[in-house]
């Protein structure tokens, strides 16, 4: 099957600009992350990062065409590597929680609701989805369905989030469960109100290209249309860093982001797919396409490392610091990533991927 270049840059940008964010939330003094320069860094580990990865995962589960079952088992690996992820990623801090020199709720870590855990459930619930609306039985009736029960869904979704984080109860035996699904709980930050509507959306989307080829140049009538968008976004762009510099509100937004970060997702992907019909051979895009190819074990790797130096410098360092911090961990993860998948060659064993 011909690789699409496109998804792997977009998805290398979203894990880079994710490296980024992760340094500002849990290695900056908090006057920095409070600043202009910090509510940018959190912007751009917003919009472009996780509803990127998301969106890009729901259209390559339409694109591939695989069964339900596949979907499914898909699905429970990510979110059994999700789960592992979490205890390996706050090890350091759970081994001080143990020997009672920090005073935490070990739980809270081990049951995080990170984007892994998202994908993981994102993939099971299509997969039902898919058996539903798609049965195997007949993939040809794949062509024929809408994509508009899919956007529905999400619609649904994105608007219901306020009310399932106002009815999921705090004080319960079953709340690591009801994280999962939204609510305030500090642990949740990826739950499935509203996240889910994203790779809903990227799976309508693969239904949507398929009908109404997208191809350059564009026309001219597209052309205007990007541009008055373009304005539009600029004119909002101060509501959505207000969100996106909100962490809590970024974690659990509502219809009205929702909205807007598809808007911003149309521009930012014609964006780039003009970037990449002139850069796609430049050094940098292949490097990007490179971390995009091999995203989960680059997301792994960055979260590793920043999560269990974080114990130990929590909030504590400076922007020069930072910018160090950031330089040095994306050639340690580079590295790390190169010599897994020289590891895999050898091997010949299956990779990570979504």
């Amino acid at each position: 099957m011909h690789r699409k270049l496109l998804p792997d840059l977009l998805k290398g940008i979203a894990v880079i600009l994710m490296i980024q964010v992760h340094i500002m939330e849990l290695f900056a003094i908090q006057d920095i992350q409070d600043s202009l320069l910090g509510k940018i860094s959190l912007f751009l580990g917003g919009p472009p990062c996780a509803p990127v990865f998301m969106v890009v995962m729901g259209y390559f589960i339409a694109f591939r065409g695989k069964s339900p079952y596949s979907i499914f088992l898909r699905g429970l690996k990510l979110l059994i590597i999700g789960l592992f992820l979490n205890i390996g990623l706050n090890l350091h801090l759970l081994i001080k929680i143990f020997n009672k020199s920090i005073n935490l709720n070990p739980l809270d870590f081990i049951f995080g609701v990170d984007i892994l855990i998202l994908a993981g459930l994102s993939f099971i619930i299509c997969s039902f989805l898919t058996f539903i609306f798609q049965p195997a039985t007949d993939s040809s009736l794949a062509d024929k369905k809408t994509p508009l029960l899919y956007f529905i869904l999400a619609i649904v979704i994105a608007v219901m989030t306020p009310y399932m984080n106002n009815i999921l109860p705090t004080d319960t035996a079953v709340k690591y469960f009801y994280a999962i699904i939204g609510g305030n709980y500090h642990w949740s930050y990826f739950p499935l109100f509203p996240w889910l509507a994203y790779p809903l959306l990227g799976y309508s989307f693969y239904f949507f290209e398929k009908k109404y080829s997208i191809n350059l140049p564009l026309h001219k009538s597209q052309i205007v249309m990007l541009i008055i968008l373009a304005v539009g976004l600029i004119f909002t762009i101060k509501y959505a860093v207000g969100i996106s510099s909100n962490l809590e509100e970024y974690y659990h937004h509502n219809f009205l982001f929702f909205f807007w970060t598809i808007l911003f997702l149309i521009f930012y992907f014609s964006l780039f797919l003009f970037a990449e019909n002139y850069l796609g051979n430049t050094t940098i895009f292949k490097y990007l396409k490179f971390a995009g190819k091999n995203v989960i074990v680059f997301y792994i790797f960055q979260w590793l490392i920043i999560g269990n130096i974080a114990t130990a410098i929590y909030k504590t360092q400076n922007l020069f610091q930072i910018i160090l911090w950031f330089i040095g961990i994306i050639l340690i993860t580079s590295l790390l990533v190169y010599l897994y998948k020289k590891m895999l060659l050898f091997s010949n064993s299956c990779e990570l991927r979504i």
